[in-house]
């Protein structure tokens, strides 16, 4: 598999990998911003906006017609956050042209269509229209609850919201419920306007397309010329963003938080920082204590707190690739929170301690290498990995991972496990207690 080939031109940048394995095209926009709190809820609306119409297109329904015309292309659009980035994308995927009779120009219709949504959504001197704003505006607060009504994904937010309180990086990627009132069609669109003018550019490119640069260059201009430009883009265009870096340790107590909500499983989560970002050469090494600990089904956390004790209905971990946040996930049962705990703090101690069988490594280096043999198969994922490189500062290709994971020892784990330091202790448990409090207090 050859390399991504990228072409800068100030803060816009072009990425393409001709892959001719993949039988479609994938154009992938995305745009990015430093998280605020002023604007996180503002911008994390904007790419739903953009399905609601261009400027050639002035509906949704127009939109996805087009879509349809173009050999039913994947259209999609999304927010994302990439430790303290917001990013916005608008993404197509269309068969590749050169299989298919009478589809020649269907690549540069692909492009024009994702640039489009992005660069002229549908708008008149008042903004983005009322209409659309009403409609987003509710499925945006539907979004947002439904986090929150999912459980397992509302504890694992809460969580790194404290491991990172203070930092842009515990922002939540969706926003405010409260902030929603006070957005309408003209604050938005200034808020869009800002974001074209500001935000860092990456348009990914993967699949049956040419190797040489000339058309990778070609594709670079053709892209800045529906780029909007001002003295203060041209300005930033001059930098290089710096690498989003991971968050370092923090002094103090460890924090302790308990939420109570009407649930039937209690929700342990243990965030952990370890100041090991993606460019750190320690990388490899903390991706296999990730994996010892609670990456797989072999690992600590799943023998030892799930299966051997049958305290958890789930425990696993997860490692943060720019943040370096660990955070521990467990689903218990609430009266078992505190055996829960400890037996969660043994498998860490093991690890720090250089408890760690032979077989446990062996696992993790396989289980490693089959999930990223399997990114190779996946053009999104190829240009997500390539992407997370980027914001990190340091791009790895997959064979280069693959060796540097082989090439970890136990001893290499001992170091990365005893940069975990414990930050924060999360716990969504039931709201009995809290009925009964208040029945006292009648």
């Amino acid at each position: 598999m050859s390399d991504f080939q990228s072409i800068h031109q100030g803060r816009l940048a072009v990425h393409v990998l001709a892959e001719p394995r993949f039988q479609t095209r994938h154009v992938s926009v995305r745009l990015v911003q430093p998280l605020r709190r002023e604007t996180v809820t503002g911008v994390a609306v904007l790419p739903y906006l953009w399905m609601e119409g261009t400027g050639r297109l002035p509906t949704a329904d127009a939109v996805w017609r087009k879509a349809d015309e173009l050999y039913g292309a994947v259209l999609r659009s999304g927010i994302g956050k990439r430790g303290d980035r917001h990013v916005l994308e608008s993404y197509v995927a269309v068969p590749d042209e050169v299989s298919l009779a009478g589809a020649s120009g269907l690549f540069d219709e692909a492009v024009d269509l994702a640039l489009d949504l992005v660069t002229d959504p549908a708008h008149s001197a008042q903004g983005f229209p009322g209409r659309h704003v009403a409609r987003e505006k509710m499925l945006h607060r539907r979004r947002i609850e439904a986090v929150f009504d999912d459980k397992v994904a509302y504890a694992f937010e809460r969580c790194v919201e404290e491991v990172c309180r203070g930092e842009a990086a515990g922002l939540p990627r969706l926003g405010y419920v409260e902030d929603l009132d006070r957005l309408d069609g003209l604050k938005l669109w200034s808020i869009h306007e800002e974001v074209l003018q500001t935000a860092d550019v990456h348009v990914y490119v993967v699949g049956a397309v040419p190797e040489d640069r000339g058309w990778a260059e070609a594709l670079c201009e053709r892209v800045s010329q529906r780029w909007p430009v001002t003295a203060g883009a041209a300005d930033l265009g001059q930098r290089r963003p710096a690498a989003v870096q991971a968050l370092p340790e923090r002094g103090g107590e460890v924090q302790r938080i308990t939420d109570r909500q009407n649930v039937n499983q209690g929700k342990l989560d243990l965030g952990f920082r370890t100041g090991v970002g993606y460019d750190s050469d320690e990388y490899p090494a903390m991706l296999m204590c990730n994996g010892v600990l609670g990456g797989f089904p072999h690992s600590k956390l799943f023998v030892n707190v799930r299966e051997k004790a049958s305290l958890a209905y789930y425990a696993s971990s997860r490692l943060d690739a720019l943040t370096g946040v660990v955070v521990v996930q467990t689903g218990i049962q609430v009266d078992l929170h505190e055996r829960a705990m400890d037996i969660i703090m043994q498998q860490v101690k093991a690890l720090q301690d250089g408890d760690i069988t032979d077989d446990e490594m062996e696992l993790t280096k396989q289980s490693l290498r089959n999930q990223y043999l399997q990114l190779m198969d996946q053009p999104v994922s190829l240009a997500e990995m390539h992407f997370v490189g980027l914001l990190g500062g340091r791009v790895r290709s997959i064979p280069e991972v693959l060796a540097a994971v082989d090439a970890v020892g136990k001893a290499d784990v001992v170091r990365a496990a005893q940069r975990l330091r414990l930050d924060t202790v999360y716990f969504l448990r039931d709201a009995a207690e809290v009925r009964a409090s208040a029945g006292d207090a009648v």
